[in-house]
């Protein structure tokens, strides 16, 4: 089973979400844009795991400890793919989030799984192989409140990505 760990976001936030979505699909030539349903904040990709390793992740979410927060998405942006951008809307650094990021890279880390290196960026993908007239920039920023993190199931159904939640840690 494919796994990641994210923050999943109240109908308010993903309808603004999902608005600056459909207007990066009208100034786009081509695309695949992220289903409503799908739009979150990954935390932490796992892969493909086993149900020990999914045990051990649900573990390792199970000692994390924060407080709920606002987050401020702030910015539209992209990463540069040969095969055509990805594009997303920005979170800002915000301590509290980039706590709970930290926290659960080691606690995951803890239980023997083997997590990206790179720095976190945090960031919510609206489109994939994207070629567009958009411009990256700021945003009329939205406010999402955060009161939990989701392990998260990854799997293709009917030709469609499908995420489902597994397990749910609330803020304490």
């Amino acid at each position: 089973m494919r796994l990641f760990i994210a923050i999943l976001f109240g109908d308010d936030t993903v309808d603004k979400l999902s608005a600056l979505r459909d207007g990066l699909h009208d100034l786009s030539s081509h695309g695949s844009f992220v289903q409503r349903e799908n739009l979150h904040l990954t935390l932490e990709f796992l892969g493909e795991c086993s149900a020990e390793e999914r045990n051990k992740a649900m573990r390792a979410m199970d000692s994390l400890s924060f407080p709920s927060f606002r987050l401020k998405l702030d910015r539209l942006g992209f990463f540069s793919r040969p095969d055509g951008d990805i594009w997303w809307v920005g979170a800002e650094e915000d301590p509290d989030l980039m706590k709970v990021q930290r926290d659960l890279h080691s606690l995951l880390a803890d239980e023997g799984f083997h997590l990206e290196k790179r720095r976190y960026r945090p960031h919510i993908t609206l489109g994939r192989r994207v070629a567009t007239a958009a411009r990256p920039g700021r945003i009329e920023p939205i406010a999402a409140d955060v009161r939990a993190v989701s392990l998260m199931l990854s799997e293709r159904m009917a030709g469609q990505m499908a995420y489902t939640p597994l397990y749910e840690v609330a803020a304490r």
